[in-house]
C-alpha cells in the first residue's frame, strides 16, 4: 500500500478534506513556529485545526511505520516462472522510466507487474509493462547496472522476432521497446514469455551471462482508427493500401502497402506528419519492407503527443502529394488518486534550497541543490515529538525524493541533535514519488530547527549519513552523506 492509498483511505474513514501529499511535512513544520502574542482567540482556533490535522497526518506516519517491507521473493531456477508480490492498485512508473519507452502520454495504460528472478547472482524485477497493436514495451529493473538487456520475447502463438530498442531510465532501471505488438487483437490479454540471456554494456564486447525468465499476463491496449479525408488510394502512379492508421494510448501508427514502390523507393521523407506549425514530427519507427516486385509495406509510428495537437498527413511521391489533417486528441489523465484536483505538485512546485549530499553505490552523484517538501517538527496523539526533512533532487536528469524521519520508539525528538532515522529514496513518478526503491536507517543530526530565529519559520540545518537498500535486494544499497537546509515556506502548507 503506498502513501496516496492510505492518506485516501484515512480520508474516507474521518471524511477529511483532500489535502496534497505534501501534508505531514506542511504540518510538522507549522507546528515548529513559535506562536504570536497576538490574537488568543484566533491562536485557539487555529490550534483546534492544526490538532486536527496533526491527528490525520500521523495516523499516516503510523501507517507508514507499521507497512511490511515489501519482500524480495526470489525466483525458483530460471525455467520456473517467477513469483508475482501483488503490486498497487495506483502503482506510479518512474517519469524517466516513461520518457525512455515513449511511454509519456500512455502513464495511466502501463501495467505493474512486479516479477522477480533471481539467476547468476543478480536479481532482476520486471517491474511494468504495456502493450498495444503496434509495440510492446517491457521495464526492467537490476542493480549494479548491468548495461541493456538482451531479451527473447514470445506469446501464445510464438516468438516475436521484432527489432527493439532499448534505454535507461531511473536508477538501475532498463527499458526495452519491440516494434511490433502481441498476436492478439487489442482489448485482449496476451501472455507473454520473457527471457533475458545476459546484459551488454554500451561499447563493450562482453556480456554478463545468465537466464532470468518471467511469465506475464499483459492488456493489449485498443487502437482507435483515424480517418483520412479524402480516403488514400492512390499518389501519382502508386497505388495504396491502407492497412491501419490508428491511434494507441502512445503512438500514432500507420502499416500501408504501395505498389509500384521498388524496395528503395519509399525513405521517412515519403510519409510524413506535419504539425501546425509546418515541421515534420520525427519518426519513432519506420520498416519498409518488399513484399513483391515493386510493392513495398510501410509500417511507421509517430509519438502521441502528451495533449491534444492537430497534424497533416502527407504522402509526397515525386511532385505528387497526398494530404489529410489528422486530429489528436488528448489523452486519457493520469490517475493520482485525487480525482477532480488540480494539476499535481511537482518539485519545482518547491523553493531550491542548498544543500551538500554525497549518494555513492545505485546512485552516485553529489547534490548541491534541492527542492525540500517536508522540513519541520511535530507530535501526533501519543504527544510523542518528530523531526522530517525530504527532499526532491535531481541526479543525471532524473528526478528522486529522499525522506529522512526521526524514530521516536529509538528516541523522542526534543531539540537540536543527532537521532536514529527512517529514511527513504525513491524516483518520481506523474503526481509524486513513486513506489519506495530503497530503505534504511540514517543517522539524522538537526543543528538548527528554526526555533530560536526571529518571527519562526527560519533556515533548518543539519548532517545526515546513513545506508539505504534496495526493496528487491537489501544487498545493493546507497550510501548517503553531508549537509543538508530547509526553509519552511507557504508551499508546504494546504493548498
Amino acid at each position: 500500500m503506498n502513501e496516496t492509498e492510505i492518506r485516501n483511505r484515512i480520508r474516507d474513514a474521518v471524511g477529511e478534506t483532500d489535502y496534497p501529499p505534501t501534508l505531514t511535512g506542511k504540518v510538522l513544520a507549522r507546528v515548529g513556529e513559535p506562536p504570536s502574542p497576538a490574537h488568543p482567540r484566533l491562536i485557539g482556533a487555529i490550534a483546534a485545526v492544526l490538532a486536527v490535522l496533526i491527528v490525520v497526518s500521523f495516523v499516516y506516519v503510523r501507517a507508514q511505520s507499521t507497512r511490511p517491507t515489501r519482500p524480495a521473493n526470489p525466483s525458483p531456477p530460471p525455467t520456473a516462472a517467477p513469483v508475482v508480490t501483488g503490486p498497487s492498485p495506483q502503482f506510479l512508473l518512474p517519469e524517466a522510466d516513461l520518457a525512455a519507452g515513449r511511454l509519456t502520454a500512455a502513464a495511466n495504460a502501463v501495467t505493474p507487474l512486479h516479477l522477480v528472478s533471481t539467476s547468476s547472482g543478480r536479481t532482476v524485477t520486471l517491474i511494468a509493462g504495456y502493450a498495444d497493436p503496434s509495440r510492446i514495451v517491457l521495464v526492467f529493473r537490476t542493480l549494479p547496472d548491468a548495461g541493456s538487456p538482451q531479451v527473447q520475447l514470445s506469446d501464445e502463438k510464438g516468438p516475436i522476432n521484432a527489432g527493439y530498442f532499448g534505454a535507461s531510465g531511473a536508477a538501475g532501471d532498463q527499458v526495452v521497446g519491440f516494434q511490433q505488438g502481441p498476436h492478439v487483437a487489442g482489448g485482449g490479454t496476451t501472455h507473454l514469455t520473457i527471457t533475458i540471456t545476459g546484459f551488454a554494456q554500451l561499447g563493450s564486447p562482453s556480456v554478463s551471462p545468465g537466464s532470468w525468465t518471467f511469465s506475464a499476463d499483459l492488456p493489449v491496449r485498443g487502437a482507435t482508427p483515424l480517418p483520412l479525408t479524402p480516403k488514400l488510394t492512390a499518389v501519382g502512379t502508386w497505388k495504396v493500401t491502407v492497412e491501419a492508421f490508428e491511434l494507441t494510448p502512445s503512438v500514432i501508427h500507420l502499416r500501408a502497402v504501395f505498389n509500384g514502390a521498388g524496395p528503395f523507393s519509399i525513405t521517412d521523407s515519403t510519409v510524413v506528419l506535419v504539425d501546425p506549425g509546418g515541421s515534420p514530427a520525427k519518426p519513432m519507427t519506420f520498416d519498409a519492407v518488399p513484399t513483391g516486385a515493386n510493392q513495398t509495406r510501410l509500417d511507421q509510428t509517430w509519438i502521441r503527443p502528451a495533449s491534444a495537437a492537430s497534424y497533416q498527413l502527407q504522402v509526397n511521391v515525386g511532385v505528387y502529394r497526398y494530404s489529410s489533417n489528422v486530429s489528436i486528441p488528448a489523452p486519457a489523465s493520469s490517475d493520482t488518486g485525487k480525482p477532480g484536483k488540480g494539476q499535481p505538485l511537482t518539485p519545482l512546485s518547491f523553493p531550491q534550497a542548498d544543500e551538500s549530499l554525497d549518494f555513492q553505490g545505485a546512485i552516485s552523484d553529489h547534490i548541491t541543490t534541492g527542492r525540500p517538501q517536508s522540513c519541520g517538527f511535530g507530535s501526533g496523539p501519543d504527544g510523542k515529538m518528530i523531526y522530517e526533512f525530504a527532499t526532491y533532487f535531481e541526479s543525471h536528469g532524473v528526478w528522486y525524493y529522499v525522506s529522512f524521519t526521526t524514530d521516536k520508539a529509538v528516541q523522542e525528538y526534543h531539540g537540536p541533535s543527532t537521532y536514529t532515522a527512517r529514511a527513504l529514496l525513491s524516483p518520481i513518478a506523474v503526481g509524486g514519488p513513486a513506489e519506495s526503491m530503497f530503505a534504511g536507517t540514517a543517522q539524522l543530526t538537526v543543528v538548527s530547527d528554526g526555533r530560536n530565529q526571529i518571527g519562526g519559520g527560519g533556515l533548518m540545518s543539519g548532517k545526515v549519513s546513513g545506508s539505504l537498500g534496495w526493496t528487491d535486494d537489501p544487498n545493493q544499497k546507497v550510501n548517503i552523506s553531508g549537509t543538508w537546509t530547509c526553509r519552511f515556506s507557504s508551499e508546504m502548507g494546504p493548498a
